[in-house]
């Protein structure tokens, strides 16, 4: 079975999966609506790409990224990654595994760069990567669909993190992996202070602390969890 005979299965009965354009699908009845990040994509992935700009704001390289994503997918099984972007960290890891991928944003300029990715890596569109228009606040898949799920640089950006951390943990199945990263305040006075800038202009939700963060995935996932910091941003694996 490849990954879109996958999807296929793995969708809920109440949504309607269809090709929007090539090597594009979609589950959102209107998937031409116009996404915040649409007009944002091109420089998002220019400047969040730059090692300087990782540095200086959140004392991170983008190495850290394709790192802790290559350590989400190194398993077997099918791999979820939620609010996947441009694929800008994790492009070459998806072409170089075997797994059955499903990708999704609900930014179709975001997914197309996706696709741009992958081709000038490949050549052509890899069978085994799937990529999929569809909502992080109206996830479309059946429960325990998925061996691992990655959720990379999302979760700040989500006030209800509890209730998405919580939705995000029933699509997994027994025995699965969630690895996510977010943003927090951690006495870094360059990254905690854009951090503040940013959710004054509404980019942002309230900046969590460490303590914060951890202790919403403490009582939102009860199980011991692999916790790591680095500068303004946590690295986190169930």
């Amino acid at each position: 079975m490849n990954s879109l005979e996958k999807l296929k299965e793995i969708v809920s009965e109440n949504r309607t999966l269809r090709l929007i354009e090539d090597g594009i699908y979609s589950v959102l009845e209107d998937a031409s609506h116009n996404h915040l990040y649409d007009r944002r994509a091109a420089a998002y992935d220019l400047i969040v790409s730059t090692r300087l700009y990782n540095r200086l704001m959140w004392g991170t390289s983008p190495s850290d990224y394709v790192m802790f994503a290559r350590r989400a997918i190194e398993s077997q099984g099918l791999h979820l990654d939620a609010g996947c972007g441009s694929l800008l960290f994790t492009a070459r890891a998806y072409t170089e595994s075997r797994r059955q991928i499903i990708a999704f944003d609900q930014s179709l300029v975001m997914l197309r760069r996706a696709r741009k990715r992958l081709l000038k890596l490949t050549g052509s569109a890899p069978s085994h990567v799937v990529l999929l228009q569809a909502d992080l606040n109206d996830l479309p898949f059946r429960s325990q669909s998925f061996s691992t799920i990655l959720c990379l640089n999302v979760l700040h950006q989500f006030a209800s993190a509890t209730e998405l951390i919580n939705n995000l943990n029933t699509l997994l199945a027994g025995g699965g992996h969630l690895y996510l990263t977010s943003l927090i305040t951690n006495n870094r006075v360059m990254g905690d202070s854009y951090l503040k800038a940013l959710y004054k202009a509404g980019e942002f939700v309230r900046p969590r602390s460490s303590e914060e963060l951890k202790k919403l995935l403490d009582e939102s996932l009860n199980q011991r969890l692999s916790y790591r910091l680095k500068g303004n941003m946590a690295f986190v694996a169930l």
